[in-house]
């Protein structure tokens, strides 16, 4: 199984130890054995950004913010970033995204360096699966109460099982 480590101050650790084996398992990457994810939850990322992810094909090294703009994140808003920057892992470890020789953006062994931010192939994909991803993955019914039913992102989640 791929190895990972989780690392930083997050509530609920061996929840999000949960929460992360079972994204790996619904991205089929959980049986990759050269590779490593690094996940680390700072207080703040520059450029006030939610969660960062850089790797390659061996490993991915995964950010996670508590903190932007001067707001807290919510845990569970957290945790959904998290999904999306699982994607990205994802996506360096299979080698559909990485770097060329001049350090542009190489997308599925095409040169992608020209994309506008919002128009980035592997961004649309992150987007697109983040909220699935958490909804199936992470164990909500385990926070019992704990703001268990709070909104991530405006939308609505119920926990499993209910």
């Amino acid at each position: 199984m791929i190895a990972f480590k989780i690392q930083g101050r997050v509530k609920y650790k061996i929840l999000v130890e949960e929460y992360v084996a079972s994204i790996l398992r619904e991205l089929q990457i959980h049986r990759l054995k050269r590779s490593c994810i690094i996940i680390t939850f700072r207080t703040t990322l520059s450029d006030d950004r939610l969660g960062l992810c850089v790797g390659d094909e061996d490993f991915a090294l995964i950010e996670i913010a508590r903190v932007s703009g001067n707001e807290r994140i919510p845990y569970l808003d957290m945790m959904q970033n998290l999904a999306h920057e699982m994607v990205h892992a994802k996506q360096f470890l299979r080698g559909e995204l990485g770097y060329n020789c001049a350090g542009d953006w190489r997308w599925k062994n095409r040169n992608a360096g020209g994309y506008k931010y919002e128009n980035q192939p592997w961004e649309k994909e992150a987007t697109r699966l983040e909220k699935p991803l958490f909804d199936k993955c992470f164990p909500t019914n385990q926070l019992r109460g704990d703001r268990a039913n709070q909104s991530t992102k405006g939308r609505d989640i119920v926990p499993r099982g209910t």
